[in-house]
């Protein structure tokens, strides 16, 4: 069978995905080590017996909605290739933007935090785009943390730090210039809904927010003031039904200002960032 044989039938075979002909030809590329010119090149010639067997037992597995992040071990974000796996929750591409506008807002900071590290997309990013800056990623997850510690080796970011915690309980005595968040929003009675390459491969640890998926992110809220210096950036990514309720908490609060609420790509409401007020101020 040729590659472009291959790759029809893999398309055939995903034909319930929404692109059933890119994923198709992602898994090709991956099993094959081709990058996408040399598989247009080699397009009618056949492909060797081993590899044909990996590609269809993947393209099996794909067709079960297994993610296709698992099966080829890795996602880009931002530019950067990550190892991924079933520890922790497949990034998105909202959360690229998080990092975009959580970067843009920054201050030449000293030190910077991701609370709810998962696999480490969000801490690796900021150690590259900021080597001179100590960055922690905090995690309650050692699965996730595994991925993370994989991640960071990857990229060779000796400016990071990463910490087993719930939420900020182990940085009482720290504070940050910046504390980027992407926590568990969704509800616990809507898990059941999504789709199955979220609701069965992603930890449940990583999606789910308690009854109204604010659970979670009302301790962040309660115990950051703890964590932040006084001006210090909060940026969070959020369920756009829940960013009013969160700026709402944010704006009530003597402990932050210039609360902002920022668009995704589709230009849903999805991101709140806020400053602490200094000390003297709150009072």
């Amino acid at each position: 069978m040729t590659f472009r044989r291959a790759r029809n039938r893999g398309r055939e075979l995903l034909r319930e995905l929404p692109n059933p002909e890119l994923e198709a030809e992602l898994l090709l590329l991956h099993v094959s080590g081709f990058r996408r010119h040399r598989l247009v090149l080699e397009l009618d010639s056949p492909v060797p017996g081993g590899i044909l067997d990996e590609y269809f037992r993947l393209v099996e597995l794909r067709a079960g909605r297994v993610p296709l992040q698992h099966l080829t071990g890795s996602i880009g974000f931002m530019g950067r290739e990550f190892v991924s796996g079933p520890g922790a929750l497949i990034p998105r591409p909202e959360t690229e933007m998080l990092v975009s506008i959580f970067i843009g807002l920054l201050r030449e900071p000293r030190s910077l935090l991701d609370v709810g590290t998962g696999s480490g997309v969000i801490a690796v990013t900021l150690a590259l785009e900021f080597p001179g800056t100590l960055v922690v990623g905090s995690d309650v997850s050692m699965e996730a943390l595994g991925l993370a510690i994989v991640n960071a080796r990857k990229h060779r970011t000796d400016n990071l730090e990463l910490v087993r915690t719930d939420l900020v309980g182990s940085f009482r005595k720290a504070s940050f210039d910046g504390v980027a968040a992407n926590l568990p929003y969704v509800p616990s009675v809507a898990i059941g809904s999504l789709q199955p390459e979220v609701r069965i491969w992603d930890p449940r640890v990583a999606l789910d927010g308690g009854s109204d998926g604010l659970r979670v992110i009302r301790r962040f809220l309660d115990s950051m003031p703890v964590a932040v210096r006084d001006g210090g950036l909060v940026a969070l990514e959020l369920d756009p039904g829940q960013v009013e309720e969160v700026a709402e908490i944010l704006e009530k609060s003597v402990m932050f200002r210039d609360v902002g609420i920022h668009r995704d790509l589709a230009g849903m409401e999805r991101f709140v960032t806020a400053r602490k007020v200094a000390a003297e101020d709150a009072s």
